[in-house]
């Protein structure tokens, strides 16, 4: 059985009619890795995005100030990548290709990445009837999950949802800054996403690994789940 081809990869870049895609690498950290985030990041770009000039800056101030530049122009859609990932060469036509099947349906969508640190869990996940986010699980045969909470280290959004939402976007909530683990802009971002209606989506088959003193994906996951077994939470206790 032939593969069935991704429209979108029969064509240039630069020559798409819809969805016309912005792209932006926000440099909001030293890229201690370079020799592994450059040449992705090369890969990209050479195909013939369009890519944001962007200086150094910090992390919410870069989202937002990126979104602002996308709405200034004739742009659809925004695609950021952070540069603390290894990104798929082919990620702007793997993410794209949803909004090529229902622009309408799929106006946020972001790959499956995961945390740099421990439990190396999913950037993606649902919230319980109690209140509390739960790690998104899905099958083999699955391909993009509706989800409450989306990381946003590859993230591609349509133009109306900046156009729906008033700015800033992408706000941290320093009220809990405390917290081992405290709402920073992406959560923000998702928060007003859910009050705007905007649903959000992760494409489960396409992963930027982290970059950390390892490359972190789901098989270091895996692994930490299978030395935690006891903090695990099954369907039945959720």
């Amino acid at each position: 059985m032939v593969e069935k081809k991704n429209v979108l990869e029969q064509y240039p870049i630069m020559s798409w009619a819809f969805p016309r895609i912005l792209v932006a690498f926000l440099l909001e950290r030293t890229i201690s890795y370079a020799d592994l985030v450059f040449p992705a990041c090369m890969q990209i770009a050479a195909q013939g995005p369009v890519v944001l000039n962007m200086p150094y800056q910090r992390t919410d101030l870069a989202r937002n100030r990126a979104s602002m530049e996308l709405l200034k122009s004739d742009f659809t859609h925004l695609l950021m990548l952070d540069i603390d990932h290894v990104h798929p060469h082919d990620i702007i036509q793997r993410l794209a290709r949803w909004v090529l099947k229902d622009p309408k349906k799929y106006q946020v969508v972001g790959g499956l990445n995961f945390r740099r640190s421990e439990p190396y869990d999913p950037c993606a996940y649902k919230i319980g009837a109690d209140g509390s986010m739960y790690t998104i699980a899905w099958d083999k045969e699955d391909e993009i999950l509706e989800v409450d909470r989306l990381g946003t280290g590859s993230i591609l959004i349509a133009r109306e949802v900046l156009e729906t939402i008033p700015p800033p976007w992408f706000v941290n909530d320093y009220s809990q800054a405390w917290r081992d683990a405290w709402p920073g802009e992406d959560i923000g971002f998702n928060k007003k996403c859910v009050e705007h209606g905007i649903k959000m989506w992760v494409d489960v088959t396409v992963t930027s690994p982290h970059i950390t003193p390892a490359i972190i994906d789901g098989s270091t996951w895996q692994v930490w789940r299978d030395k935690h077994p006891e903090m695990m939470i099954s369907e039945d206790e959720a």
